[in-house]
C-alpha cells in the first residue's frame, strides 16, 4: 500500500459561478466595489461609464483610499476566500465600519465585465493615506477568459508589475471592460436603485470616532451618458431629492438672502429686513429630508428605506469654520430646533410672523407647529476665511460665546424658519388640493352637488346609508353596537367642525372691527374739536359771568379739558392698533411712561372702585426695544384690563402692583392683583384663543359687581387678549406665563421683553 497526501484544486468555473451567485446583479456588483472605496477610507470615488481607445465600452472606477502594496494584492486580493474584513472590522485611518461584503470584490469584478485592469497605489507599511511614505504602484491584468472551466485556477497566472513611487498619492483604480452579454443589463431603473444604494455612503459629511482620525466625509461622483447627462455628484442629488433644498448667505448689506427650492414650493427666495452685523462671509446649505414617501422630489436617489439610514446616521447641521468642521455642532440641538417642538412653539418671530401673514391659507400663529426634528436637516453653515468674530474653545469644542456666534445662531434659525413657514404653506396647498378632489368624487358618487357648509352633513348622512345597507344582516347586538360606534364618530365630527366654524366666525368679526376703529376714530376726532371750542367758549363766558357763576363754570371747563384729554389718549391707542400700525418697527421704548398711559385708559373705573395701582418698582431707566409702541400698549393694556375686572369681582381688598426689571439682558415685568387668582393647572389654559375665563367664576361675579355704565371699559371678554400677547412677544423673542404669586398676591403675570 503507497500512502500519499492530496490536496484540494480549484476549477475556474468557480469564479464565474460565485459571480453568479454572490452577485446577483450588474447593480450590485458596482455597489460592491464602491464600498470597497469607503471601507479603504477613500475620501471620494469616480464611476465612469465610458469606451476605450478600442470602442470597447468600460467602468472605470476610481477612489483615493489607502489602496494596496504588492504584498496587501498578493495575500488579499488574489486570494479567493480571506478573513481580513472579517477581523478588522473597521478601517484603519478613520475607524468606518467596513460595509463592504467579505472578499467578493474580485467577483464583482467578475460580475462586471470580462477583463480587469487593477492599478493600485498603497505604502510599503499598508494602511496609510499621502504623500508622507513610500508608494508602491502595482498594476494587475486580469482576462476572465482565461479562466475556463476545467482548469485549475491556482495554475493560471495574471500578467502584473510593480514599481516604487517616492511621492505620489494612494488609492486604487479599477478599469473593467464590459462584458458585452452583461451590456443589456444596465437600466435606468437599476441605475436609480444603485444610486439609492450609495447615497447613504455619499451621506457621510464628516465625523470622529475615538482613537482614529477625523472622518473627513466620502462624496460619490458619477457619470453614466447612456443612462443619465452630466456628471451627478450623489450627495448633491441627494439634497435635491428631499422636500426641499435651503441655501442662504449674508450679502454686503449684512441681510440674510435665502432661497428655497422645494416640493409643490418651487424656488422661492427673501431677503431679511434683519440685519446679522457681526457675520461676514457666512452661508449654509442644508437638504431638508422627510422621512415620508409623498415628500420626495426623486425617488430615484431616496427612498423611506434608505432615508430612515442617513437621518440616523448624519442627519443635523453642521459647521465648518474654514474648511473643517467644528464639534459638537451638528451632532447636538444647537439650533434649539427639537427643543422647541417639544414645547409645542408654532408662532414665528420678529419680521417672519408678518410674513407668514402674507401666505394665504396660514395662520401665523402656528406657521411653525410642523418643524421637523433637527436631523431632518443634512447640510452645513460655511463659515469662510474672511469671517471675524469666531474663536474656538480652549478644548477645540464649539466656539467661544460671542455676538458672532449668536448672530450665526438667528441667522441659520431664520432661514429655516422661513423654510418651515414655506412647508406649512405646502402642507396646507395640498390638503386644499385633496379635499377638493375628495369633493369632487363625492359629488361624482351622488350624482349630487353639495354645498361646502353642508359637505360635513352630507358625508356623514352617506355613510350612515352605506353602513344601515352594509349592517343589515348582522346579529341585532352587533348592529346596534356598530351603530352606536358610528353615532360616537359623527358626533365628534360635527362638533369639531362646528367649533371650527364658530372660531373661524369670531376670526372674522375681530378682522372686520379695523374699519369699525376707522370710523370710531374718525367720530373722536370730530367731538374733540367740539370739545376744545367749548372749552374756548366756557373760558370766555366765565370772564363775563357773575363771581358765583365763574366757580361754576370754570370747574365746568375743566371737566371738559380732562374728557378732552381722555379722549385724546383713546385716540392716540386707536391710531396704534388700527390699519395705519401695521408698518410698525420695534424701537427704544420707556416703559414707565407707557404703564402710566395705560392705566389712565381705565382711569373712570379705577376712581369709581378705589383700586389701587402700585407702580413704584418701576424705575424711569427701564426701557423695551423689541417691540413697537402699538404691540406695548396691547402687552399693557389688556393684562391690566384683566386684573381690573378680577381685583372688582374679588371684592373690596382691591389692589394691582406693576413691577419691572433688568434681568439675563431681558426686561422682566410682574404684574399682581388681589383679585380671584388663578389655579396652577389652568396657566397655559388661558393663553389658549377664546378661554377667558376656565372656571367660569370671573365674569359672572364681575356682571353683579360693575355698573352697567362702565362696564365697557373693560369689556365682556373675548378670550383672545392673552393669546395675542403671547404671539406678540414670542415673535419678537419674549415671552409671558403665569407664576405663582408672592403670599401678599393672589395672581401674577410675567412678561419678558428685550
Amino acid at each position: 500500500m503507497e500512502n500519499h497526501k492530496l490536496k484540494f484544486s480549484v476549477d475556474s468555473a468557480l469564479l464565474r459561478e460565485l459571480g453568479e451567485k454572490l452577485v446577483e446583479s450588474v447593480h450590485l456588483a458596482l455597489v460592491e466595489l464602491v464600498k470597497n472605496a469607503y471601507d479603504a477610507d477613500a475620501t471620494m470615488v469616480e464611476v465612469t461609464f465610458s469606451q476605450n481607445e478600442n470602442g470597447e465600452n468600460q467602468i472605470v472606477i476610481i477612489d483615493d483610499g489607502t489602496g494596496m502594496n504588492f504584498q496587501d494584492v498578493e495575500k488579499y486580493w488574489m486570494r479567493i476566500a480571506t478573513t481580513q474584513k472579517t477581523q478588522n472590522d473597521v478601517s484603519p485611518i478613520y475607524g468606518r465600519p467596513r460595509t463592504g461584503a467579505k472578499g467578493i470584490g474580485r467577483f464583482s469584478c467578475r460580475r462586471l465585465g470580462n477583463k480587469l485592469n487593477l492599478i493600485t497605489m498603497g505604502t510599503e507599511k499598508g494602511g496609510q493615506r499621502g504623500r508622507q511614505c513610500i508608494v508602491q504602484k502595482t498594476q494587475v491584468e486580469f482576462a476572465w477568459d482565461n479562466f475556463p472551466p476545467g482548469t485549475d485556477v491556482t495554475t493560471i497566472e495574471c500578467p502584473g508589475r510593480r514599481e516604487t513611487v517616492p511621492t505620489a498619492d494612494t488609492g486604487t483604480t479599477l478599469i473593467i471592460t464590459m462584458d458585452p452579454e452583461r451590456e443589456n443589463e444596465w437600466s435606468t431603473r437599476g441605475y436609480g436603485w444603485l444610486k439609492r444604494q450609495l447615497a447613504v455612503l455619499a451621506a457621510n459629511r464628516g465625523t470622529r470616532r475615538p482613537e482614529f482620525e477625523e472622518d473627513p466625509g466620502f462624496n460619490i461622483y458619477l457619470f453614466a451618458p447612456q443612462l443619465e447627462e452630466g456628471i451627478k455628484d450623489l450627495r448633491t442629488e441627494m439634497f435635491n431629492a428631499g422636500w426641499g433644498t435651503l441655501k442662504a448667505f449674508i450679502n454686503k448689506n449684512n441681510q440674510a438672502v435665502c432661497e428655497l427650492d422645494a416640493l409643490g414650493i418651487g424656488t422661492k427666495s427673501h431677503v431679511s429686513r434683519k440685519t446679522f452685523d457681526a457675520l461676514h462671509d457666512v452661508s449654509l446649505e442644508l437638504g431638508i429630508l422627510i422621512d415620508k414617501k409623498e415628500h420626495l422630489r426623486d425617488k430615484r436617489v431616496l427612498s423611506l428605506g434608505n432615508l430612515k439610514d442617513i437621518l440616523g446616521r448624519w442627519g443635523g447641521v453642521q459647521v465648518r469654520y474654514r474648511g473643517f468642521r467644528v464639534y459638537p455642532y451638528g451632532d447636538d440641538d444647537w439650533l434649539n430646533i427639537d427643543r422647541d417642538r417639544g414645547l409645542r412653539r408654532p408662532s414665528p418671530r420678529g419680521e417672519l410672523f408678518a410674513f407668514a401673514q402674507t401666505l394665504k391659507g396660514i395662520n401665523p400663529r402656528r406657521a411653525l407647529l410642523n418643524m421637523v426634528s433637527m436631523r431632518s436637516y443634512v447640510g452645513s453653515v460655511e463659515i469662510g476665511p474672511n469671517a471675524s468674530g469666531f474663536e474656538m474653545k480652549a478644548s477645540r469644542e464649539g466656539f467661544v460665546e460671542s455676538p458672532a456666534l449668536r448672530q450665526l445662531k438667528e441667522f441659520t434659525r431664520y432661514a429655516i424658519d422661513w423654510a418651515t413657514i414655506y412647508y406649512e404653506f405646502y402642507l396646507k396647498s395640498k390638503q386644499k388640493k385633496e379635499s377638493a378632489l375628495a369633493r369632487a368624487e363625492f359629488e361624482e358618487i351622488t350624482n349630487e352637488t353639495v354645498d361646502q357648509d353642508s359637505l360635513i352633513e352630507s358625508a356623514i348622512q352617506y355613510i350612515q346609508q352605506e353602513v344601515d345597507i352594509v349592517t343589515k344582516e348582522l346579529p341585532p347586538l352587533e348592529k346596534k353596537e356598530k351603530e352606536r360606534a358610528l353615532f360616537s364618530a359623527a358626533k365628534v365630527i360635527k362638533t369639531q367642525y362646528q367649533a371650527d366654524k364658530r372660531e373661524l366666525m369670531q376670526l372674522r368679526l375681530m378682522a372686520s372691527t379695523s374699519i369699525l376703529l376707522l370710523v370710531f376714530s374718525h367720530e373722536v376726532r370730530s367731538l374733540l374739536a367740539l370739545l376744545g371750542e367749548g372749552t374756548s367758549g366756557l373760558q370766555t363766558l366765565a370772564e363775563q359771568e357773575s363771581i358765583e357763576n365763574r366757580a361754576w363754570i370754570r370747574q365746568l371747563s375743566e371737566e371738559f379739558e380732562d374728557t378732552k384729554e381722555r379722549f385724546q389718549d383713546l385716540l392716540g391707542l386707536t391710531s396704534l392698533i388700527g390699519v395705519d400700525s401695521r408698518d410698525g418697527k420695534p424701537k427704544q421704548l420707556t416703559l414707565r411712561r407707557r404703564v402710566e398711559r395705560s392705566i389712565r385708559v381705565f382711569e373712570l373705573i379705577i376712581k369709581r372702585y378705589s383700586i389701587k395701582i402700585d407702580i413704584v418698582r418701576i424705575p424711569d431707566t427701564i426701557i423695551t426695544t423689541s417691540l413697537s409702541e402699538a404691540e406695548l400698549m396691547v402687552v399693557l393694556i389688556n393684562p391690566i384690563s384683566n386684573s381690573i375686572k378680577s381685583v372688582i369681582a374679588g371684592g373690596s381688598d382691591r389692589r394691582i402692583a406693576i413691577a419691572a426689571k433688568r434681568f439675563d439682558g431681558l426686561t422682566k415685568v410682574h404684574i399682581s392683583d388681589s383679585g380671584l387668582g388663578l389655579d396652577p393647572e389652568n396657566f397655559d389654559k388661558v393663553f389658549e384663543p377664546f378661554v377667558s375665563d376656565p372656571h367660569r367664576l370671573l365674569y359672572s361675579k364681575f356682571e353683579d359687581e360693575i355698573e352697567d355704565d362702565i362696564k365697557h371699559i373693560v369689556g365682556a371678554g373675548s378670550g383672545l387678549g392673552l393669546s395675542i400677547i403671547k404671539e406678540i412677544l414670542e415673535a419678537r423673542g419674549g415671552e409671558v406665563r403665569f407664576i405663582e404669586p408672592h403670599p401678599n398676591w393672589k395672581c401674577t403675570l410675567e412678561i419678558l421683553a428685550s
